[in-house]
Formats: structure tokens, sequence, C-alpha cells
């Protein structure tokens, strides 16, 4: 009999205790929490695209954290300032398989093909590639000899080169086109710009920072947990295409706070929740200039 007056009072008993656990015992009850939080999927961050400006960039998402960290307190300037170098480039000049090539600079064109062979045979199968001449003049046509040097871009992260060009690459993908359809080759001689994450910085992040990559409410639900139990959080943007992710940011020096995280990390998969600083150490596919 009481608990229907309860029920048809509108009154819920459970929330009312969780209310008053967490009022009591805060960092007992985050501990808890977080134990029974099930992520939903964060799905495919690197896009497929026969564009490179539609994959996912480094350098974009570290930028929107870093400029979203230097607004807020001070004690994340120093991450801040962290991410804004963890990323750098240098050229190297090399000889490079055309085979090797993932996708372009630039296109006019409209639709978004998933990769570089589709933009070919939607685009460049009228120009005819077949024949040995054609493959040269494609060659010629492709890389003229005024233009030189040629440029390409290789982001060590994914492992995928990108043709940097200036005008509609139609005679390069038919070349392209012909060499995996008749399992030929063409070298490029080139400058090829490597896109790396510089290994001691991507350290200092891994010991020094907790950078939780989830979607944006069950983040902020995490953050203000953990705001609720007196610990040290933030929160920081990723790139703008993914508007429904952002990154959750904490120190590691505070051992109550990290099993938390890693009770976290525990209950939900990679698929779920990215701790940032391992996605980057395992994703490394260095250049090699030989």
């Amino acid at each position: 009999m009481g608990s229907e007056k309860v029920a048809d009072s509108g009154f819920d008993l459970e929330q009312f205790i969780n209310v008053i656990a967490q009022r009591l015992f805060p960092r007992w009850y985050a501990r808890h929490a977080v134990k029974e939080m099930i992520l939903p999927p964060i799905s495919d961050l690197n896009p497929k695209s026969f564009l490179c400006n539609r994959w996912l960039s480094l350098v974009n998402v570290h930028e929107a954290a870093a400029d979203s960290l230097a607004t807020s307190h001070q004690q994340w300037h120093l991450l801040a300032e962290l991410l804004k170098k963890i990323t750098n480039e240098n050229e190297y000049p090399h000889t490079l398989s055309l085979n090797a090539i993932h996708g372009i600079k630039v296109s006019l064109c409209e639709e978004d093909y998933p990769n570089l062979l589709s933009y070919a045979e939607s685009q460049a199968n009228q120009i005819p590639h077949e024949t040995d001449n054609e493959f040269n003049r494609n060659i010629t046509l492709a890389f003229p000899e005024k233009k030189q040097p040629f440029h390409v871009g290789y982001r060590e992260f994914d492992g995928r080169y990108y043709y940097i060009n200036e005008d509609e690459p139609r005679h390069f993908a038919a070349l392209w086109m012909q060499c995996k359809k008749q399992q030929r080759d063409y070298k490029l001689t080139c400058s090829v710009h490597v896109e790396s994450i510089q290994g001691h910085m991507l350290d200092r992040l891994k010991s020094g920072f907790w950078m939780l990559l989830m979607k944006r409410e069950f983040a902020y639900q995490l953050y203000q947990l953990l705001k609720q139990a007196k610990f040290d959080c933030e929160i920081a943007e990723f790139e703008w295409r993914r508007s429904d992710l952002v990154f959750f940011i904490a120190r590691k020096n505070n051992p109550a706070q990290n099993e938390i995280v890693l009770n976290l990390l525990t209950q939900n998969d990679s698929t779920q929740i990215i701790d940032w600083a391992q996605f980057l150490s395992h994703s490394h596919f260095p250049f090699n200039n030989l």
C-alpha cells in the first residue's frame, strides 16, 4: 500500500537515494557510476574519400582541442601548447611508386568518391589508357617537366600518400588507373611532405594527461560526475566535422581519479571511447625514405 502511494506521488526513491549518495560520498559514487556507463559507438573517425582534405586531420584535431583549452583554466594551457607542437612536417626527396598514392589534394568534382579508383573510373575513363604510347602520353600530361618538382604528402599515422595537385588531375587518374588495371608502375621523382607525431611530445601526453575521445553528451556526464567529486577535469573540442565528439581531459596525477577513468575504459571498448595518446601510439606507419 505504501509503495502504491510512493508510485502515485511520482516520487522516485532510487533517484533520491542516488542524489543523497552522490552528495555525501561523491568519489565513491563516481567510482561506481562509471561502471554502469555504457557509451554509444563513435563510428568511423577517418572517412574514405579520394580527397585528402576529407580524411581525419590530426593537425585540425589538435588545433581545435588546443584552442578550446587555451580559453579554459590556466592549468590546461600547458596541454594546449603541447598539442600545438605534437605534429610536425618534414620534406624529403623521394622516388615513389604511383601505386602507393591513395588520394589527391584538390578537385572541382562535387561528388565525393570513396576512393581514387572510383574517381578515375568516373572522371578519367574517356582518356585513352590502354597502350604503351597512351601510358607514356599520360605521364607527360600528368607530370609536365615545367611543373617540377612534384609534391606528395604522407601521413605517418594512417600510412596514406596523396598527390598535391593544382589542377584537375584527370591524366594523373588515367595513368594511375592503367597502373592498377595492368599491374604496371611508374616511379615518380618528387618531394614527400611527411606529417609525423613527435615521439617525445607523445610521451609527455601519455604520462601526464587523460585525453579521452567520446560522444559529447556522455563526456559532459563524466565531467559533471567528476566535478561533483572535486576532481580537476575539462572538455576540449574535436574537429568541426564531428561536433558530436569531444575530448574529456584530466591529469594523471590523482590515483583516485585514475581509478575512475580506468573503470570507464574497462567497461567500454575502443569503438566507444578512445584513449587518444594510445591511439596515436598504435597508429604509426613510419615513412621509409629508401
